[in-house]
C-alpha cells in the first residue's frame, strides 16, 4: 500500500514537471509568434511608421539637417523645403525595409535624391542668374547631402543588429515548430498515461494557466511602468514610432494572454465536468 502511494506521488511530481515544461513551451510559442507578427514583420513596422506620422516628421528633420549644410554653400534657407517631402522619404524607407527584411545587408538608396538635388541646384542657379557653377563644389555638396539623407533614411541600430536579426528571423519558424511539437508530445503523454482523462485535462489546464501568467507579465510591465517612454532617441520621428510599435506589441501580447486565459478557463470547466461524470 505504501509502495503504491509512493508511486502515485512520484507520478504526480513527474506530471507536474511536464506541466511546467508545457507551460514554458506555450509561453515561448506565444512570444515567438507575436514577434513574428510584429517586430519581424516589415508590414507591421511600415504601418506603424505611417500611423505615427513618421515620414512627415522625418522629412522635417532631414530638411533641418540639409539647411545647415546649405548655409555653408550659400543656398537660401528655403532651398530644401520643396526638395524633401514625405512621399519620397516614405518610398525610400519602404525600399530600405524591403531589402532589410529580405535578409540582405541594406543601405538606403540615394540615387533619386541626388538626381533631384542636382536638378534643383541647376534651377536655383538659373533663377538667381548664377553663371559659373563650381562643378567640384556642386559634387561635394551633393555627396555630403546624400550622406545626410542616407543616414536619415536608415534606421539606427538596424545595421549593427543585422546579423542577430537575420539569425533570429531565420530560426524563429523552426523554434516555433519545435516548441509546438514538444507541446503536442507532452499533451499526448498526459492523455496516454492517465486512465482518468480528467487528470490529463487538469495538467494541461495547469500549463495554460502558467502560460497565461508569464505572457501577461511582459505587457503588464511595459504598460504599467511606462519605462519605454524614457528611451533616449535623438530623432523625435523615430521615438514616436518606437513607442507606438512597443505599445502595439504589448496589446498583441495582452490579446494572446486573454486567449490563453479563455482556453485555461474552458479546460478548468471541462475538467470538473469530466471528473463529475467519471466519478
Amino acid at each position: 500500500m505504501a509502495h503504491s502511494h509512493l508511486q502515485s506521488k512520484i507520478r504526480s511530481v513527474i506530471f507536474c514537471l511536464l506541466s511546467f515544461v508545457l507551460s514554458i513551451c506555450l509561453f515561448l510559442v506565444t512570444v515567438c509568434t507575436v514577434l513574428m507578427m510584429t517586430v519581424f514583420n516589415q508590414g507591421y513596422i511600415y504601418d506603424n511608421m505611417n500611423s505615427s506620422n513618421y515620414f512627415v516628421d522625418k522629412s522635417d528633420e532631414i530638411v533641418v539637417s540639409l539647411t545647415d549644410l546649405g548655409y555653408a554653400s550659400g543656398l537660401d534657407e528655403e532651398f530644401f523645403d520643396n526638395l524633401i517631402d514625405e512621399v519620397m522619404v516614405s518610398q525610400d524607407t519602404l525600399e530600405y525595409l524591403e531589402i532589410y527584411y529580405s535578409l540582405e545587408d541594406a543601405n538606403a538608396d540615394t540615387t533619386n535624391f541626388e538626381q533631384q538635388l542636382n536638378e534643383a541646384i541647376t534651377v536655383y542657379a538659373e533663377a538667381n542668374n548664377i553663371q559659373n557653377v563650381d562643378d567640384e563644389g556642386r559634387s561635394i555638396l551633393i555627396k555630403e547631402a546624400a550622406k545626410i539623407y542616407e543616414n536619415s533614411i536608415e534606421i539606427p541600430y538596424f545595421g549593427r543588429s543585422f546579423p542577430y536579426f537575420k539569425a533570429a528571423k531565420q530560426a524563429l519558424p523552426f523554434v516555433i515548430g519545435g516548441l509546438v511539437l514538444v507541446s503536442a508530445v507532452i499533451i499526448i503523454v498526459f492523455f496516454a498515461t492517465n486512465r482518468w482523462k480528467h487528470r490529463a485535462v487538469r495538467y494541461v489546464c495547469y500549463a495554460t494557466s502558467g502560460a497565461f501568467l508569464t505572457v501577461l507579465v511582459i505587457p503588464a510591465y511595459l504598460l504599467i511602468t511606462g519605462g519605454i517612454k524614457y528611451i533616449n532617441l535623438s530623432s523625435r520621428a523615430l521615438y514616436n514610432t518606437v513607442i507606438q510599435i512597443v505599445n502595439g506589441l504589448s496589446i498583441t501580447l495582452l490579446i494572446a494572454a486573454l486567449f490563453i486565459l479563455i482556453v485555461s478557463i474552458a479546460l478548468f470547466v471541462k475538467h470538473h465536468l469530466m471528473r463529475k461524470n467519471q466519478g
